[in-house]
């Protein structure tokens, strides 16, 4: 009965999430035309899906002209979690022009559409871009090495520093309040008083789990520390790295680019490569905390930040993995319990397994908490020694 009452609320009263989550059946002819309203020439040989990412969808082109077979991405952005795409991507043409100024690596770049804007908007309101493909790259659902760690969060802080000079006027707000725990907890208690299809039933002991850590809605004090540009979604799997060198290459999904904390790029970097199990985990004894990625990760991301972070923002390296992963465990569970309106699933209790991951990464992270903070203390004053040999010399 769970089962239809679900499959109805996804025709009758959410049919536009729907929509997204049959991507995969759109035919070649449908994606040529797409194609067709950018500013690129040759003939549309293939489509292919790509990633697995729970907001976007994406799909990876062919095109065939004169210098050869070349591949593109297109991707549609979801204006349901996105309310203002344009403003979006103002964001993205924004950043990746500057970062195209900045960086000698490779950086992402977006093709005019026919009409010179930096998207396409189709008959059904959809909101497409399209950028070239880049070649030779991975990205890592699960990291395989520490240098793999480390490179990503050097990366990320890379990132954060190439826009610290970002010029014009402040970045649009994308999605308001989007790593605010405080409302996220707020919002997991009315989605209980939702309870669609009565799945708070399924919740059991999560509940409790989360009303005991309640204090951790907090700890990150966002009115007291700068306001910088950040990424704000630095899963392991949002940094390309070179697939022989394992070097950063670049960082992509930029919608949530926007101005924020330097701390929740952090941990939610933390939190997806220092998982030993990606989110979809459904063994949560495989779920685990690694602390040596965790050194990795403070190591990479001082090195690139070191010239640009205050004393307090240091101070909170060490707890902001545990609030993004209570925060992200609320999110998930609350999606669960409103009828899986935001994240893309493909059953129907598979937010709530998400949420389960989460909150067992948290507790392990819990027992590393002293262990990371040593950590942080440790890295940043070799950066501070380093730093003022350089001064005195």
């Amino acid at each position: 009965l769970e089962k239809l009452i679900w499959i109805y609320f996804l025709f009758e009263f959410n049919i536009e999430t729907f929509t997204i989550r049959i991507l995969a059946n759109y035919s070649n002819d449908k994606v040529s035309q797409l194609v067709q309203n950018f500013s690129i020439t040759g003939k549309f040989l293939s489509q292919k899906r790509k990633g697995n990412g729970n907001v976007n969808d994406t799909i990876v082109v062919e095109i065939e002209n004169k210098e050869g077979v070349k591949k593109f991405t297109l991707q549609r952005i979801n204006h349901n979690v996105f309310n203002d795409p344009r403003g979006l991507m103002d964001n993205y043409s924004r950043v990746t022009r500057h970062l195209q100024t900045k960086r000698k690596s490779t950086s992402l770049s977006l093709i005019s559409s026919l009409s010179g804007d930096t998207f396409f908007e189709d008959e059904n309101e959809d909101f497409w871009r399209m950028m070239p493909f880049i070649e030779g790259v991975h990205c890592y659902e699960v990291a395989q090495k520490p240098l793999h760690a480390y490179e990503a969060a050097k990366a990320f802080g890379d990132f954060q520093v190439c826009l610290s000079d970002l010029p014009g006027k402040p970045l649009n707000l994308t999605i308001p309040d989007f790593h605010n725990t405080a409302k996220c907890f707020l919002e997991y208690e009315k989605a209980k008083q939702v309870n669609f299809g009565n799945r708070f039933e399924e919740v059991g002991d999560l509940d409790n789990f989360i009303l005991e850590r309640k204090s951790l809605c907090n700890a990150i004090q966002t009115n007291k520390l700068p306001v910088r540009i950040v990424h704000n979604d630095t899963k392991l799997n949002n940094v390309l790295l070179d697939e022989k060198t394992s070097k950063g290459v670049s960082v992509i999904d930029l919608d949530t680019v926007m101005p924020g904390c330097v701390l929740h790029d952090f941990g939610d970097l933390v939190r997806t490569t220092c998982n030993s199990s990606d989110e979809n985990e459904k063994d949560l004894s495989k779920v685990t905390f690694l602390p040596e990625f965790f050194e990795s990760i403070t190591s990479g991301y001082l090195d690139a930040t070191q010239d640009m972070l205050r004393q307090d923002e240091v101070d909170g390296l060490a707890i902001s993995p545990l609030v993004i992963t209570y925060e992200l465990g609320i999110r998930f569970l609350s999606d669960f319990l409103n009828g899986d309106q935001y994240f893309k699933i493909k059953h129907p209790s598979q937010n709530l397994e998400r949420a389960r991951v989460q909150l067992k990464l948290l507790e392990a992270m819990e027992k590393s908490r002293l262990l990371m903070e040593k950590v942080v203390a440790k890295e940043w004053a070799k950066r501070k020694q380093k730093i003022a040999k350089a001064f005195s010399a």
